[in-house]
């Protein structure tokens, strides 16, 4: 069984779930920043709850970013122990990936956009693999400027949150229920890539950025 990590935003979540199904998945009880007040406890919590063993989880998979950076440091810091003591294997699932893959198949391309503040997003655009029923990437995750976020495909992600009084005249934004990333998702991603044998390895593994914080930009060289 694969025990799945999404702390890369507002609203944080873990599930568990096998290569049959989601067995089930939980929202967090705090938000942001808080969510190493939590993420523990629940995990331990919902093992307990399903009448599992830690033993019985054989692979961690975590969402590794674009996001927030204090969000992603707790989730991966806790994945990150949890498969070193308990010896599981570690996949690190791209959070915009996630996004799209909760997107219905019958849209067969679409972009996912997070907030990388400064009238900026992360962007990355994902066509559906129906072999695999995974969506692949077809471009890497990069920063955007609003005015020049492309429109060629339906857009989604929590990104539209703050700008989607502009992004709402010039391009198809999908529904607010698929905005935010889920465990769920970084369930059934992690699970693929575990089949593929794309682990990670916890000693150096670290959340994807893409760019340095306004803090560290603004920290002087020595």
């Amino acid at each position: 069984m694969l025990l799945a990590i999404e702390t890369s935003g507002i609203l944080g979540s873990v599930a568990i779930a096998d290569d049959q199904r989601l067995i089930v998945e939980r929202t967090l009880q705090t938000t942001g920043r808080r969510h190493a007040q939590t993420v523990v406890a629940e995990v331990d919590d919902i093992l307990r709850t399903c009448g599992f063993a830690v033993s019985d989880i054989t692979a961690v998979a975590v969402s590794i970013g674009p996001g927030s950076f204090t969000g992603l440091r707790v989730g991966l810091v806790f994945a990150k122990t949890f498969a070193w003591l308990n010896q599981t294997k570690l996949v690190a699932v791209d959070t915009l990936r996630a996004i799209a893959q909760q997107v219905p198949q019958e849209i067969e391309t679409v972009t996912a956009v997070v907030d990388a503040q400064r009238n900026e997003l992360f962007a990355a655009t994902y066509r559906w693999n129906a072999e695999c029923r995974i969506r692949d990437a077809i471009n890497s995750v990069h920063l955007s400027t609003i005015a020049r976020l492309s429109a060629d495909h339906p857009v989604v992600g929590p990104g539209l949150q703050k700008h989607r009084e502009v992004l709402d005249t010039s391009h198809t934004m999908l529904e607010e229920s698929l905005w935010q990333p889920r465990a769920s998702s970084v369930a059934v991603i992690g699970l693929h890539m575990v089949r593929l044998g794309q682990t990670s390895v916890p000693e150096t593994l670290e959340p994807v950025y893409v760019r340095l914080s306004y803090a560290e930009e603004k920290r002087p060289v020595p």
